[in-house]
């Protein structure tokens, strides 16, 4: 087994047919797809227990802690060498997604561009990954969640998602496996740098839905991320990320003293 697409869903119905949909038009079949249901209240367990028996195809209903909880239990149930996750509602961009993605695939991560549509399914961005990443592009959240394909023998080792946090869980997993602490030794950070294999390819991978938690409650995504940081990073640290963030095409690209001199005269010029 090749791939576990793990789903969740609660009362919408409607979005996790379009994306069972979705996901039985690929071309690429060695998957399994798991639907972790919270227990919901409308027709989605009659209509899943109506669905014909394919191999392929599981599903749970029963409450949930929340998205990563519900994520968590997907994560426990998965045989596939890889997890993505394609949450009710979430499509994927085109029928050759996982062909493009996974034939030959070696990497410990795998990801691509997510696209942002809003309820009627309008495109209202993209965000694109970035080649080779920095602590500071992940302090951007360069990486998105429907748009990454995970081994999962990464989640034995650096453990699931934090169910506490009801948002930026994913966040806090990619800081936490991939960042760099700012403060370690050159040997220790590329030793960091080459724990965990990346491939990010220019492909198109979703469509996510910009109706969820995360895009109407900013406040508590603004919270929780800083209890993330406050966790992994001091004070001094962030304050060099936030700075940093304002040039990272310059940041990929030079490690010059001189120029990091500048930007910060500049930077505080423009403060």
């Amino acid at each position: 087994m090749k791939l576990s697409i793990i789903t969740i869903t609660r009362n919408n119905i409607s979005g996790l047919k379009r994306t069972i949909q979705s996901v039985q038009a690929q071309t690429f079949t060695d998957y399994e797809l798991l639907i972790i249901d919270g227990a919901s209240t409308d027709d989605t367990t009659e209509w899943l227990q109506s669905l014909p028996k394919e191999n392929n195809l599981f599903f749970i209903s029963e409450p949930d802690k929340g998205v990563y909880d519900a994520q968590n239990k997907g994560i426990k149930m998965a045989k596939g060498d890889y997890c993505f996750f394609l949450n009710a509602g979430d499509v994927f961009c085109s029928a050759n997604v996982l062909t493009l993605m996974l034939t030959d695939a070696k990497a410990d991560i795998i990801y691509g561009n997510e696209i942002v549509v809003d309820e009627n399914g309008n495109q209202v961005g993209i965000c694109k990954g970035v080649p080779n990443p920095t602590s500071v592009d992940l302090y951007n959240s360069c990486m998105k969640h429907q748009a990454t394909f995970f081994k999962k023998t990464l989640f034995d080792q650096y453990g699931y998602y934090d169910a506490s946090l009801r948002i930026v869980a994913d966040f806090e997993w990619f800081f936490r496996v991939l960042a760099i602490p700012a403060n370690q030794t050159e040997q220790t950070k590329e030793k960091h740098r080459n724990a965990v294999s990346l491939c990010y390819k220019d492909i198109n991978i979703s469509f996510f839905e910009n109706t969820g938690l995360s895009y109407h409650s900013p406040e508590l995504c603004h919270t929780e991320r800083q209890l993330v940081l406050n966790r992994y990073l001091s004070p001094a640290q962030q304050q060099d990320y936030a700075f940093w963030s304002r040039y990272p095409r310059l940041l990929r690209h030079t490690s010059s003293t001189i120029l990091t001199f500048c930007l910060r005269v500049l930077n505080r010029l423009y403060k």
